[in-house]
């Protein structure tokens, strides 16, 4: 394996035992109160770089919450690795008669190789739910992973350029849970890596959020939505 191939892998690996400590943390003002209840203690962290990476929320029609990012990236060039690592949780609770029914959330980038190099992103969804019955924060037993398009191609290795999308959906009716509380974890790396005379970068520019899906009909027009707000963007 090429030298900033290993280096890539090893700076990446890293970051799954890097300790808590280590990471710098940002809280966003709020709360922000959407059309089908609040979202609060937005809190993004980093290993890798200065905060904030993501850019300020902002609440959309239909209990959407949007960020749109400019300095979120990973860059190298000639025999050199980059991994930026993020991380964001927050808490949701519905309006009071409300149950949180799926939870969607999409995310979208652009991304660059030339000559010797490639890029990739990972990402996954932790959920808490309250539970009403315990009186307590329950986390459910699996993250759920990020699902990358364009699958084919992901990670890029070869010389071109494009963009790329990541969706993560859990449904909480289809698990027989009944909440009105959830906090949300996201964590995201994008990783970047190029040989001798190459240059590779990825950025993720948009994420949006979606937690209050009252009917099965709204869960496909939001998550349509969700798709709708990054493609154009």
């Amino acid at each position: 394996m090429q030298t900033w191939k290993i280096a890539t892998a090893v700076l990446a690996g890293c970051l799954v035992s890097a300790a808590s400590t280590q990471a710098a943390s940002y809280t966003h003002p709020g709360p922000f109160v959407t059309d089908g209840g609040v979202y609060s203690d937005i809190t993004e962290t980093s290993i890798t770089d200065a905060v904030p990476l993501f850019g300020s929320p902002t609440i959309m029609p239909n209990n959407l919450l949007l960020f749109e990012m400019t300095n979120y990236n990973a860059t190298a060039s000639n025999n050199s690795s980059d991994v930026t690592h993020g991380a964001l949780e927050f808490t949701f609770e519905s309006d009071p008669g409300e149950y949180i029914q799926t939870v969607i959330l999409s995310e979208s980038g652009t991304y660059s190789v030339v000559g010797d190099g490639s890029v990739s992103a990972a990402g996954t969804l932790t959920i808490q739910y309250y539970d009403d019955v315990a009186g307590e924060f329950v986390i459910l037993a699996d993250p759920i992973q990020m699902s990358l398009f364009p699958e084919t191609s992901f990670p890029v290795e070869n010389e071109s350029d494009g963009t790329w999308a990541g969706v993560a959906l859990i449904d909480l009716q289809a698990l027989g849970i009944q909440t009105t509380q959830i906090i949300v974890a996201l964590d995201n790396n994008l990783i970047a890596g190029a040989g001798e005379n190459g240059s590779a970068t990825i950025s993720k520019d948009t994420m949006a959020f979606n937690a209050v899906i009252p009917e099965p009909a709204s869960m496909a027009l939001m998550g349509l939505g969700c798709l709708m707000i990054l493609r154009k963007r």
